[in-house]
């Protein structure tokens, strides 16, 4: 009875292999997780600079408005006269 069958040869070097090839994979991601403990830290500091960014601009709206007044007014009194 000589049935044929078709079988996978795995050897001790093979699954060394792959031990080592996951071993690998592990470290890389263990290194792009490395820096994820700080993230909420760099996150904070993130949204303080948009705080402060977001005075800047509303300043600089604030000068444009008066300097658009100023001038409407400007060419309203040029024409009064």
């Amino acid at each position: 009875m000589a049935e044929e069958t078709s079988g996978v040869k795995i050897t001790q070097n093979a699954i060394y292999a792959k031990q080592l090839e996951h071993g690998e994979t592990l470290i890389k991601i263990l290194q792009k997780l490395d820096h994820l403990d700080d993230v909420p830290d760099r996150l904070r500091e993130v949204e303080l600079t948009l705080a402060r960014l977001a005075w800047i601009e509303k300043i600089a709206y604030t000068g444009l408005s008066a300097a658009l007044v100023s001038i409407i007014g400007l060419i309203i009194s040029m024409i009064g006269m």
